[in-house]
C-alpha cells in the first residue's frame, strides 16, 4: 500500500467524509479501510492512519487496458495520486477554512474540534445526477443499495473479487447514460429491482440528456460545466426528478459551486434549532419548505460563512447526523435494557 503523506486525520477524516451522504459507493471493509471507485475507473482501498492515508489501486491491469499506450504500474499510481488530490480537494487548506468558519459562527466553533477533516468531494457528474435522483424520500443505506444495483446491472466490471480475498464482491463502473435508455425495458427492470417511482425519473432523465445533446451526453456535460451557477441549476432542474435541493447537491459536489447550499427538511430543522434566535423566520412551523424559504436559508448561510458556505453547511449537517445517530443508539440501548 502506498502512502499519501500530507493527509493526516485532521486534514482528511475518511469516515466523516465518505459515510455521511455525499457519495453512496464507499463502504467500510475493515476497521479503517474503505473500498470505492474514483473517476469511474480506479477501484481503490483507502486506509486511515493518524498521520497518513494509505492507498492502493487494486484494478491496475484494467486501468492499464484503458490507456491508449502501454504504461507502467508506477505511472498508473502517479496518475491516481493526482486523482486522489483532486477528488478530496486536498489543494484547499482545511485548517484555514475551519478557523474562518469558527470565527463566523459560534455553533461551528463548538463542533469544529471534534469534527476535523470533513472534505467536500469532487464527484463524477453523471454518477451524482442519478445517485441523487435515487435519494428522494430515502435513507443513505437504501440509496447506496440502489446505486450499487445500477452499477451491477448496467455498468462495466472494473474488478473481479477472485483477484483479492479481502473483497467479496465484483466492482462495477457507474453506467453510461446511453445504457439507461431502452424504451420501457429499463424502467420495468428498475421497478422490479425496488426503485419504485424513481425508475421513471432515471429513464426519463437519461432520455432527456440524450435528446438535449444530440445523442452525445459528453456535450451535455460540457454545457453543464461551462454554465454559471444559476444556469447550471436551471438546466439540472429541467430534468425529471431533480428539484432545487438535488440540483444544489450536484452544483456543490460535482460542479465546484461551493456557494451552493442544498436545503431539505433536515437542514430546515437544523437551521431552526441553531439559528432561530438570529432570525425569527427560521422558527419551526408546520409550513412546508417553500421556494422563498429555501432561498432565504441559502442566503443566510452564504452571508454567515462567506467562504465556501456550502462546505461549511456540510460540516454542520455531518455534526447533526452524527448526533442523531448517537441518540438512536442510546435509545436502542435504553429500550433493550428496559426489556431485560
Amino acid at each position: 500500500m502506498l502512502i499519501f503523506k500530507n493527509a493526516n486525520i485532521q486534514k482528511l477524516n475518511l469516515a466523516l467524509t465518505l459515510n455521511t451522504g455525499q457519495n453512496f459507493r464507499w463502504r467500510l471493509i475493515d476497521s479503517n479501510k474503505w473500498l470505492g471507485v474514483i473517476s469511474n475507473l480506479y477501484v481503490v482501498i483507502l486506509e486511515q492512519c493518524d498521520q497518513t492515508i494509505g492507498y492502493e489501486v487494486i484494478n491496475v491491469d484494467h486501468v492499464i487496458s484503458t490507456w491508449p499506450a502501454k504504461v507502467s504500474t508506477k505511472k498508473i499510481h502517479n496518475s491516481f495520486h493526482n486523482q486522489l488530490e483532486h477528488y478530496f480537494r486536498l489543494d484547499i487548506d482545511l485548517d484555514h477554512l475551519y478557523d474562518h468558519w469558527s470565527r463566523c459562527d459560534r455553533h461551528f466553533h463548538q463542533i469544529s474540534s471534534r469534527l476535523k477533516g470533513i472534505r467536500l468531494l469532487r464527484q463524477d457528474i453523471v454518477e451524482n445526477v442519478f445517485s441523487f435522483i435515487c435519494s428522494s424520500n430515502n435513507n443513505i443505506q437504501r440509496i447506496s443499495k440502489m446505486v450499487e444495483t445500477l452499477c451491477r446491472q448496467y455498468g462495466t466490471k472494473l474488478f473481479s473479487s477472485h483477484d483479492q480475498s479481502i473483497i467479496t464482491e465484483d466492482v462495477y463502473s457507474f453506467p453510461e447514460i446511453s445504457t439507461l435508455v431502452v424504451g420501457d425495458q429499463i424502467e420495468r427492470q428498475l421497478r422490479e429491482l425496488g426503485f419504485g417511482y424513481r425508475a421513471r425519473f432515471i429513464c426519463q432523465t437519461a432520455q432527456q440528456i440524450m435528446n438535449q445533446s444530440n445523442q452525445n451526453p459528453e456535450e451535455w456535460i460540457k454545457r453543464l460545466t461551462r454554465s454559471s451557477y444559476e444556469d447550471a441549476r436551471q438546466l439540472l432542474m429541467s430534468l425529471p426528478g431533480i428539484g432545487a435541493k438535488v440540483a444544489d447537491c450536484i452544483c456543490l459536489m460535482s460542479l465546484g459551486f461551493t456557494d451552493s447550499v442544498p436545503i431539505d427538511t433536515h437542514v430546515l430543522q437544523l437551521t431552526s434549532k441553531l439559528y432561530a434566535n438570529e432570525n425569527s423566520s427560521f422558527k419551526m412551523t408546520k409550513s412546508s419548505l417553500t421556494a422563498k424559504k429555501y432561498a432565504e436559508i441559502g442566503d443566510f448561510y452564504r452571508q454567515k460563512f462567506q467562504l465556501h458556505p456550502g462546505w461549511a453547511q456540510t460540516v454542520l449537517f455531518c455534526s447533526d447526523l452524527k448526533q442523531n445517530s448517537h441518540q438512536k443508539i442510546k435509545k436502542t440501548r435504553l429500550s433493550s435494557n428496559e426489556k431485560k
